[in-house]
């Protein structure tokens, strides 16, 4: 739909790097890589995110040797860790484990005991360290203690819990998880310029005397060590919301809400950072934002699927003054520019392929469906057999009353579905209420939007088994 580059001054660009910024230069992903360890676990056949991480990884059980203590305040209960905590960053282990600083400097000028050699991993990856591999890994990341219980109320980032989804992956595929993810997701998309490892200098774009582009880290790389572009990643994201890489199925449960933060703006999901926003549309409804971002030191990145809309959006920056905050600046002035254009687009289509009257005059049925600022369309009339459906409802009751015409008529709304088929698409009528009656009945309680209760009313009024509010276009 739009795409915006900017190549810095001279002064700015390393000159290994490439010298042009389009759609086809290399950053790097950072935490955005996270989400290629989860959909590659996803794509297994006789796995679950149920299962304990011990089932894949059982050297796991053998990390409480090295802890101080033999307690829950010292040692991780791995029998209780699943694949899907780790995911969701609910396994409460550590957060990192590379980026330890004893391994670059003695900080004791800092109030820090004197370092000591013995104790050093004598690894990392960055600035200029060797990476760690997998046996640095179990023979030392059991002297790190818990953050939490797993499935804690409080959310804790990890990366740690990614590298050991990668290490399942490997475990149940028998290869290394850059094969797999080179040959069975990139490769299939095209994606042909992403990269598990530094790619050619001059594919990338690289801040003058950068010291982040060549970092590695080791046996954490599938929680942030990718390489990609922005069309490799629109290839991505559109793979995702087109079900090309997952059934139908498994995307919707994919791109659902796990797990909540101390932000009630922000949700978390498997490992998507999913933001809730209820005013960048005229109706102010609310719209999920499924989002992966990634920050390494000048490197700053953000992927984001917006399901409503099948919009994929994707940012990419890098430089010594960058950061993710910038990131999240950009893409929110993105979805309050772009999305109240996209909503009109979609409210002219709704208008001419559903909006209007539909009657049928052998048994004295209308139905009128109108458009306006508000979610759905109105059902401005509804007369079924000659009787105003509007006006009689609220006796389609247990038992069935007989009550007055209800003046003013009863207000219903119609939504779709997600069920369609190549011909007919389904819908359903939900009933309202004026806007200040809603305002005055939210007033009265302590959380937010207590009279939005479509989700447990819709389907409700049945005769002989077939729904009253169910409405099929054809």
């Amino acid at each position: 739909m739009l795409e915006y580059h900017h190549t810095p001054a001279e002064a700015f660009r390393d000159p290994r790097g490439a010298q042009r910024v389009d759609s086809d230069t290399v950053f790097r992903l950072a935490s955005m890589s996270k989400l290629f360890p989860v959909l590659a676990f996803l794509r297994l056949s006789g796995v679950s995110f149920e299962d304990p991480i011990t089932k894949y990884v059982p050297e796991l059980r053998k990390l409480d040797h090295e802890a101080r203590a033999q307690t829950p305040v010292w040692t991780v209960d791995w029998e209780s860790v699943t694949v899907g905590a780790l995911a969701s960053h609910l396994g409460g282990i550590a957060a990192d484990m590379t980026t330890d600083l004893a391994e670059f400097a003695d900080l004791s000028a800092y109030g820090l005991p004197p370092r000591n050699d013995s104790r050093l991993l004598h690894c990392s990856g960055l600035l200029g360290t060797s990476e760690c591999d997998r046996k640095v890994f179990f023979d030392r990341f059991g002297e790190r203690a818990p953050v939490e219980l797993p499935f804690s109320p409080n959310t804790v980032y990890s990366n740690i819990g990614f590298a050991l989804i990668g290490f399942a992956v490997e475990e149940v595929t028998g290869r290394s998880f850059s094969d797999v993810l080179v040959n069975d997701i990139w490769g299939p998309l095209g994606m042909t310029r992403s990269f598990p490892t530094k790619p050619e200098d001059s594919l990338g774009y690289i801040p003058r005397d950068d010291r982040w582009w060549n970092a590695t880290l080791g046996f954490e790389s599938p929680a942030g060590a990718y390489y990609s572009t922005i069309n490799d990643l629109h290839r991505f994201g559109d793979a995702i919301l087109q079900n090309r890489l997952l059934t139908g199925t498994q995307t919707r449960k994919w791109l659902k809400p796990v797990t909540e933060t101390s932000s009630a703006g922000l949700l978390v999901g498997q490992p998507w950072e999913i933001f809730r926003t209820q005013n960048v549309t005229a109706d102010g409804r609310l719209v999920e934002l499924y989002t992966k971002g990634g920050d390494f030191k000048t490197y700053h990145s953000l992927l984001a699927l917006i399901p409503d809309y099948d919009l994929v959006a994707t940012i990419l920056i890098a430089g010594e003054d960058s950061g993710g905050l910038d990131v999240l600046l950009l893409f929110s002035q993105l979805v309050q520019t772009l999305l109240p254009a996209v909503e009109q687009a979609g409210k002219s289509e709704t208008q001419l392929a559903y909006a209007g009257t539909y009657a049928d005059t052998a048994s004295n049925s209308t139905v009128s469906l109108t458009l306006d600022d508000a979610p759905g369309l109105n059902v401005s009339s509804w007369v079924v057999r000659g009787v105003d459906m509007r006006t009689t409802i609220a006796g389609l009751d247990l038992p069935p009353i007989n009550t007055p015409p209800q003046n003013p008529p009863a207000q219903f709304r119609a939504y779709p579905t997600t069920v369609v088929s190549d011909k007919q698409t389904s819908w359903r009528a939900i009933p309202g209420a004026p806007a200040e009656e809603v305002a005055a009945l939210e007033a009265q309680f302590a959380w937010a939007m207590p009279s939005c209760y479509t989700w447990a009313g819709t389907d409700r009024l049945t005769y002989m088994l077939q729904s009253q509010d169910h409405f099929v276009f054809t």
